[in-house]
């Protein structure tokens, strides 16, 4: 397995240096799609052996770093059902990406070199992530996936026009790349910094840079180091998890990240940055769960993980419901939905339901992985067919057979998001209330609802604008012919999404047998129907709301030769028939079609009157202020305590900004001397209590 590791990471970043000096565009992106391949077959060819032999701890190189007082840090990597799963989908789906990639910047006219190189260290960096076993070598990784995600969503670095995101014109302010990229590095780039702090006081304090070694904080609590010591460098290190995964209130970074090629939000928000923070809180669980039996206080950090999951999914379903940017509903979706993950794995961290409480926050990053790069590179197709980013600006009638088949790809990716039986979505999502119903956790179980129906919500009111309904474009881009290397991927994603839905049941227990942890008693917990109906109910009840508030009924209703040529449409198309009865059918609808749409147009009036305006609308209202609330208290709170630290990285990032590399240079020597500092005074006290 030591070859296949190196294999698997040495590969990418081989043809990544390869890419930088190949002319043709179409070679280098070949080249890359090869190098996504072959550390796909690799991972997989680790999982078989894993499965067959059991974990596996794999080091390249020992002792790469000492330090006195520490254990040695080498370059090493956990081999385990985890890691190799996770590292399947990372290369499953960045293979897809890049396949797509191709036709995506086929008549791009910036270097694409740049776009292959990037894409392919920022891969080998989330693979890192994926298999690192310490903090050391994970926190390298780390900063890769920042670096790289930053220079990806500044991609279009002359800042033309065409690729500004915010407004519409008119309406709101438009922002350039390279101040969403900035925007970005800010906000995960001083949570990585916090985070850092809390990385080398746990190892300080541990005497160790290993996960597994992590644990030894109950002995060091029981032989008198106070437990604040112990607290504070957990939840420091929570802060890098929570702002990579765009939790609240570290999320906001995400909707800027739409800045990027759709391909780099693709595979941002599929396997690699924003499942970043899941993956490593998901790695800890059993560790994190292990000291809160030692030190019951640390169980304080899993209520963190739930109630900034519980605020990021209704925030995220909330906004997505209100953004008129194509992809900023799909960032805000990815918000809500990471949520869900994270809510699972606090609640796992408090019931200590460790194994289905690992398997399933994995399920739903798998289900969320696959269906979101759909969603994300179908709306590359149709930004590069309307040549707008809004769903205001968007119109693909339906009468077109190729909008047709746009319509259904989109219908089914939405239909994983909704969680619509048997897809894979509903799956993974039943899988999380299957756990949080079984531990008798109801207000949970009511948020998760609630969150259900405005996804319901959210999905169906894209889909109305986007297909459904006649505006006023609003473009700020060229519109662009789209190839068949585009189309093909997505087709697979939604290959895979039914498939694996046809087996989601079975696919959850074999994950349960595959993640089990020792020692572990595993409950199978089954399906309520009652939980499910409920839940298919709150879903139903989403679309209709939107099918009446976004008036799709009242496009069709407005008069009897709309309904009439709708319905004549769909059975023609359907049931091909003859031109005879095609008329047929037309004149009686025309004859009785009248009537009909008359009375439905009242009772949808009546209908979109009493829910929108006067259930909906408080509904909606209350949540508004609840987090117009939040967001002022926040404001506040960072103005008044973290004043120095904000003033301190604006600062910083002017700096930068400007190039002004002397100031920043010493600013940033004596940032390190005062990390270094406190590093010191925690490794002393360490020795002190160690004697």
């Amino acid at each position: 397995m030591y070859h296949l590791v190196i294999t698997e990471l040495v590969v990418p970043i081989a043809v990544a240096l390869l890419v930088t000096v190949v002319k043709s565009r179409l070679y280098a992106g070949i080249l890359s799609v090869l190098a996504s391949i072959t550390s796909l077959i690799t991972s997989s060819i680790l999982y078989v052996n894993v499965v067959y032999s059991g974990p596996q701890r794999i080091e390249l190189l020992s002792n790469w770093l000492v330090i006195p007082g520490i254990k040695p840090v080498s370059i090493s990597f956990i081999i385990d059902p985890l890691s190799t799963l996770v590292g399947i989908l990372l290369c499953s789906l960045s293979t897809i990406i890049l396949i797509y990639s191709i036709g995506y910047l086929s008549d791009d006219y910036y270097d694409s070199r740049r776009y292959w190189f990037l894409m392919l260290i920022f891969i080998t960096s989330m693979l890192i992530v994926v298999y690192a076993d310490n903090f050391i070598l994970l926190f390298i990784g780390w900063e890769g996936v920042s670096i790289c995600s930053y220079l990806l969503i500044g991609y279009y670095y002359g800042d033309e026009k065409e690729y500004w995101i915010g407004g519409p014109p008119s309406k709101a302010p438009l922002h350039p790349p390279s101040y969403c990229s900035f925007r970005t590095l800010i906000t995960v780039g001083s949570a990585d910094s916090v985070m850092l702090v809390g990385i080398l006081t746990l190892v300080v304090l541990t005497g160790s840079p290993y996960y597994e070694d992590l644990e030894s904080i109950k002995s060091l609590v029981s032989s008198g180091l106070p437990v604040w010591s112990v607290l504070t460098p957990l939840i420091l290190f929570l802060t890098g998890p929570l702002a990579k995964s765009a939790q609240f209130p570290l999320h906001m970074w995400l909707p800027y990240a739409m800045a990027g090629p759709t391909p780099v939000s693709a595979l941002l928000h599929s396997a690699t940055m924003v499942k970043a923070g899941v993956y490593l809180i998901i790695r800890l669980l059993p560790e994190l769960v292990g000291i809160s039996e030692g030190v019951s206080e640390v169980s304080i950090i899993f209520t963190l993980l739930a109630v900034a999951g519980v605020l990021s999914m209704i925030d995220g379903a909330v906004n997505a419901g209100r953004a008129i940017e194509l992809k900023k509903v799909l960032a805000y979706s990815t918000i809500s939905q990471i949520g869900y993950m994270f809510l699972i794995l606090g609640i796992a961290g408090l019931t200590e339901t460790i194994t289905n409480g690992i398997a399933a926050s994995l399920y739903h990053m798998m289900s969320h992985a696959v269906f979101k790069s759909a969603l994300f590179l179908i709306a590359g197709i149709l930004i590069h067919l309307s040549g707008t980013i809004y769903l205001t600006g968007m119109e693909f009638p339906l009468k077109n057979r190729n909008n047709l088949i746009l319509f259904l790809i989109t219908l089914i990716s939405c239909l994983n998001l909704l969680g619509i039986p048997p897809l894979i979505g509903f799956w993974s999502k039943e899988f999380i209330i299957e756990i949080i119903h079984f531990k008798e956790l109801y207000i949970p179980l009511s948020i998760v609802i609630i969150t259900t129906f405005l996804t319901a919500f959210y999905a169906t009111r894209m889909v109305i604008l986007v297909f459904l309904s006649h505006k006023t474009p609003y473009k700020l881009h060229d519109t662009h012919g789209v190839s068949k290397l585009m189309l093909y991927p997505v087709i697979s994603l939604i290959t895979t999404m039914v498939y694996v839905g046809v087996i989601g049941y079975w696919f959850k227990h074999s994950l349960i047998d595959v993640l089990r942890i020792v020692g572990e008693e595993v409950e199978y917990i089954s399906t309520n129907p009652l939980i499910t109906w409920l839940t298919i109910s709150a879903t139903v009840l989403g679309v209709i709301l939107a099918l009446i508030r976004y008036e799709l009924m009242v496009i069709y209703l407005v008069s009897p030769t709309n309904i009439t040529s709708l319905i004549s449409y769909v059975v023609s198309y359907l049931l091909r028939l003859s031109t005879p009865l095609r008329r047929g059918v037309t004149l009686l609808m025309h004859t009785i079609g009248g009537g009909i749409a008359r009375g439905i147009r009242e009772v949808f009036n009546l209908l979109e009157y009493t829910l929108m305006y006067v259930v909906g609308g408080g509904i909606v209202k209350n949540v508004r202020d609840v987090f117009n609330q939040l967001e002022n208290t926040l404001d506040t709170t960072m103005r008044y305590v973290g004043m120095v630290v904000f003033r301190y990285l604006s600062i910083l990032f002017k700096m930068i900004n400007y190039a002004d590399m002397d100031s920043f240079l010493t600013l940033y020597l004596l940032t390190l001397t005062m990390i270094l500092t406190y590093v010191l005074i925690m490794y002393n006290l360490h020795l002190l209590i160690t004697g």
